[in-house]
């Protein structure tokens, strides 16, 4: 998802002034009403500067999209042992808040850069499950796909649902639905929710699609044998 749309001889730290100002319009107007004019002004410059750096708002978002990612993801690994009181400060204030609004604001966006932004967030997830985080060593499930998709609802929910939350726990502001939802959270993450299981056969666990040639075979499938062929023989 890497952009190359920046300049190589310009000054970096201009780049860098006009992205983080990029960040912050995207995430508090959306992509729709943010200009790139408005965005020069935020950041003090002229909009033919913006476009000299990053080739067109398209290039300006692909690098902040780039930027958002590295960025939070970096935050998360250093705090992964942080209290959930400290979590949800983070969500509400500093770099990190900006960059969930701005995530919000992607995950809702119908265009066809949010579905790249939501189907980077999901490789992310993938290559996490892969070489884990911050010490933590994840399942890793037959069908990484749908798995790192699973994990991405479970985590993107919390803040796309928060109003709802907000009003089924009584709480006033998303620090303090945060507060209260965090440490279930990280629970569910490492305990899971099933306490125990009923006796007796339990029923087939995740397959790729029920019914699908590539699903693997449950335990009380039939499997193809010398009396029993394969149901696309004759």
């Amino acid at each position: 998802m890497s952009s190359n749309k920046r300049a190589p001889h310009t000054a970096p730290e201009t780049a860098e002034r006009i992205r983080d100002a990029a960040v912050s319009e995207f995430a508090a107007h959306g992509f729709a009403r943010t200009t790139v004019r408005k965005v020069a002004a935020a950041a003090g410059v002229s909009p033919g500067l913006v476009i000299h750096h990053f080739g067109s708002k398209d290039g300006l978002r692909a690098a902040c999209d780039d930027h958002v990612f590295e960025a939070a993801t970096e935050i998360k690994r250093e705090n992964a042992a942080a209290s959930p009181s400290l979590i949800a400060e983070m969500l509400t204030e500093g770099p990190l808040g900006v960059y969930a609004e701005y995530l919000m604001k992607s995950m809702l966006d119908p265009s066809e850069q949010g579905q790249r932004f939501f189907d980077h967030y999901i490789e992310v997830i993938e290559q996490i499950i892969e070489e884990g985080f911050a010490g933590y060593t994840l399942r890793k499930a037959e069908d990484r796909r749908a798995q790192s998709t699973t994990i991405a609802m479970l985590a993107l929910a919390p803040m796309m649902l928060e109003p709802r939350i907000r009003h089924a726990l009584g709480t006033e502001d998303l620090q303090g639905t945060m507060t209260r939802l965090v440490p279930y959270l990280f629970d569910l993450y490492r305990h899971g929710f099933i306490e125990s299981e009923p006796e007796g056969p339990i029923g087939p666990g995740p397959r790729a699609t029920p019914g699908s040639q590539h699903d693997p075979p449950g335990e009380s499938d039939p499997q193809p044998g010398p009396d029993r062929p394969l149901e696309s023989e004759p």
